[in-house]
C-alpha cells in the first residue's frame, strides 16, 4: 500500500505554521478549549446545552432538518411520510447544496442495470473496493449498510420522479468509475445532480413541506438531559456570516437532522485540518460549504472523526474557478487517455485508480499535468464546453500539443505509441489500468490537450454517526435527538470517497436519518 503523503504536496504552497488565533478558534470548535465560539445572538445557548427555560421559542416542528441536499431532501421526505411535522432548512438562497452541482452519478449494487448487462456483483465486493480506496479506515459497517440498500434507493429515487441519463435503447447506462472493481455506477446526464435535488424537492413541496432558505443553523439546543430540542438559526444570514440576519428559536420536539455537507470552502477550518490546503488550493464545493454547523454539533458533545482526511478531485482544471466544467470532460477521459507528466512527456499513474493516489500522483510531479486525446478516442460529452471556457485546446499533431505545454515532443510522441499499443492489447503493462473494450488508439488528428490540477473536494471527516444515523458523544453514546447523514458524517468513507459512492450514502442514509428522527419521542 503506497504511503499516504509522501512527497504529495510538492506544488501545493506550505504553510510552516498557523497563526496563534486560527489553532486556539480550531480547538474551540472541537470542543478542546474551555470556551466555546459566542455566536453574538441574545438566543445563543451555553456551548453544552441548556435547559427549556433558557429560552423562549419562536417556531416549533416535529422534526427539523438542517440542509437541502442529497441527504437534507431525503430525510425530509422519509420524515414527513411517517406522520411528522418537518421543518427544512437551508442557510444558501437556493436548494440544492453541493448536491445540485454535483455530477450526481450513483454506484448501485445488483441493480437492474447490471443485470441487463450481464454484470455480477455483491455487497462483498463493493464493500471491499470502499475500503481498499479509504485506507481501511473506513466505518466497515456504514459500508456495508450503503451497499445493502443502494439498489432498494436508487429504485426509490426513480419513484420519486429523479431522471438518470439514458442510453440509445432509452435505458439507463453504466459508467466506469475509477477504484471500482466491478462497473456498477448508473450514470447521470446533462444537470447532473439537480436531476435529483430537484424532483426530490418538488416532491416535498407537493407534501405540503417547502425549504426555507438563507437560514443558518449556529447552535444546537439541548435540555438538561442533554436531549437535542431544537436549534438557534439566523433567518437571513448571508456570506457565511453567524452574526448575520435575526436570531430564531426552533423546537424540535423529536429531533434536528444534520444534512449540511462539508467545510471544503471554510480556509481557516481546513487549514487546521491540514495546512497544505492554503488559498492557493482551490474548491469545488459551492460558497456554503463551511465548518459552522460541524461546530455546533461539537459545542453539543458530538465526537467529530477523520476531519484531517480532505479529499482533492485529480480531474480539475487550473485554468477555470471552482468546480466549472473540467470534469465533465477530464473525467470522461480518465477511461480512454493517459495523464501526462509536463516536464517528462510520460503517464503518472493508471488513471482508473481511486482519486487519493490519482491526485497525490499529480501534486507529486509539482505543476499540472495534461491529458491527451483525439477525436476518434474520445469518450462522452463535454468537449464543446470545454473548448468554450478555454481549458481544453485543440491542435493539429502531437507535435503541436507538445509545443504548446512545453512537453519534450520527442517523449510524449514515444509515450502516446506506447500507450496505443496497451489499447490495442487492451493490457496496460506500466500501471495496469483496464482498458476499455472500446478504447481507441490516439493517433488521428484533432488531437486534444487540457491541464489537470486536483482542487478540494469532498470532508471524509465530520460527526461519528451509528448505523441508524444517531450522532455520537465522546463516549460512542447516541446523543438523544440529533442525527446526521452525508458529507456531514465522518468516517464513512476512510481516507478516500470512492467517486459516486457519494450519492448513495447521502440519499440511503438520509432516508434512514428522517425515519429515525420521526420515530422518536415527543420530547
Amino acid at each position: 500500500m503506497e504511503d499516504m503523503y509522501t512527497n504529495a504536496s510538492a506544488g501545493i504552497s506550505r504553510r510552516t505554521f498557523i497563526s496563534g488565533s486560527a489553532i486556539a478558534g480550531t480547538l474551540a470548535a472541537l470542543g478542546l478549549a474551555g470556551c466555546a465560539p459566542k455566536t453574538g445572538t441574545e438566543k445563543e445557548m451555553p456551548a453544552t446545552g441548556a435547559s427549556t427555560s433558557d429560552i423562549s421559542w419562536d417556531e416549533e416542528c416535529e422534526v427539523l432538518v438542517v440542509g437541502s441536499g442529497y441527504s437534507g431532501l431525503a430525510a425530509a421526505i422519509e420524515a414527513k411520510n411517517a406522520g411528522a411535522d418537518v421543518k427544512i432548512i437551508e442557510k444558501m438562497n437556493r436548494v440544492g447544496g453541493n448536491s445540485a452541482f454535483a455530477a450526481g452519478d450513483m454506484a448501485v449494487c445488483g441493480s437492474k442495470v447490471q443485470a441487463r448487462e450481464g454484470i455480477e456483483d455483491s455487497v462483498d465486493a463493493f464493500v471491499s473496493d470502499m475500503l481498499i480506496a479509504g485506507l481501511y479506515l473506513n466505518d466497515e459497517e456504514k459500508c456495508r449498510l450503503i451497499a445493502e440498500k443502494s439498489n432498494e434507493t436508487w429504485e426509490w429515487s426513480v419513484e420519486m420522479g429523479c431522471t438518470w441519463d439514458k442510453d440509445e435503447n432509452g435505458e439507463p447506462w453504466l459508467y466506469p468509475y475509477g477504484g471500482h472493481s466491478i462497473l456498477r455506477t448508473i450514470c447521470q446526464g446533462v444537470g447532473g445532480g439537480s436531476n435529483v435535488t430537484g424532483p426530490l424537492s418538488e416532491k416535498l413541496g407537493e407534501m405540503g413541506v417547502n425549504v426555507e432558505t438563507e437560514r443558518m443553523l449556529v447552535q444546537l439546543v439541548q435540555n438538561d438531559e442533554g436531549r437535542v430540542i431544537g436549534a438557534v438559526v439566523r433567518d437571513g444570514a448571508s456570506d457565511n456570516d453567524v452574526e448575520s440576519g435575526k436570531p430564531v428559536a426552533i423546537h424540535a420536539t423529536k429531533g434536528v437532522v444534520l444534512a449540511t455537507g462539508g467545510f471544503g470552502r471554510d480556509l481557516e477550518f481546513r487549514l487546521a485540518q491540514d495546512p497544505r490546503l492554503d488559498e492557493t488550493v482551490d474548491c469545488t464545493n459551492q460558497e456554503g460549504a463551511t465548518a459552522e454547523s460541524l461546530k455546533a454539533a461539537v459545542r453539543a458533545g458530538a465526537m467529530a472523526v477523520h476531519t484531517d482526511w480532505i479529499q482533492l478531485l485529480p480531474f480539475m482544471s487550473p485554468d477555470e474557478q471552482g468546480y466549472g466544467v473540467a470534469a465533465f470532460y477530464t473525467d470522461g477521459q480518465a477511461s480512454y487517455a493517459p495523464t501526462l507528466c509536463r516536464a517528462t512527456g510520460r503517464r503518472v499513474v493508471n488513471e482508473l485508480t481511486d482519486r487519493k493516489r490519482y491526485a497525490d500522483a499529480i501534486l507529486e510531479t509539482g505543476e499540472p499535468c495534461v491529458q491527451i486525446t483525439c477525436k476518434k478516442a474520445m469518450y462522452g460529452e463535454g468537449l464543446e464546453n470545454a473548448m468554450k471556457a478555454g481549458i481544453t485546446h485543440e491542435f493539429n499533431s502531437l507535435e503541436e500539443a507538445a509545443a504548446f505545454y512545453d512537453m519534450p515532443a520527442d517523449a510524449l510522441a514515444d509515450e502516446i505509441a506506447r500507450y496505443n499499443t496497451f489499447v490495442t492489447n487492451k493490457l496496460d503493462e506500466d500501471f495496469e489500468k483496464p482498458i476499455p473494450d472500446d478504447a481507441q488508439t490516439i493517433d488521428e488528428p484533432p488531437f486534444y490537450g487540457v491541464r489537470l490540477w486536483p482542487k478540494v473536494h469532498h470532508c471524509m471527516g465530520g460527526v461519528k454517526t451509528d448505523l441508524d444515523c444517531r450522532v455520537l458523544d465522546m463516549e460512542l453514546a447516541p446523543i438523544p435527538g440529533l442525527f446526521a447523514a452525508g458529507e456531514a458524517a465522518g468516517g464513512v468513507h476512510g481516507a478516500c470517497r470512492l467517486g459516486s459512492c457519494a450519492t448513495t450514502d447521502c440519499l440511503v442514509n438520509g432516508r434512514i436519518a428522517g425515519q429515525k428522527a420521526a420515530a422518536e419521542a415527543t420530547a
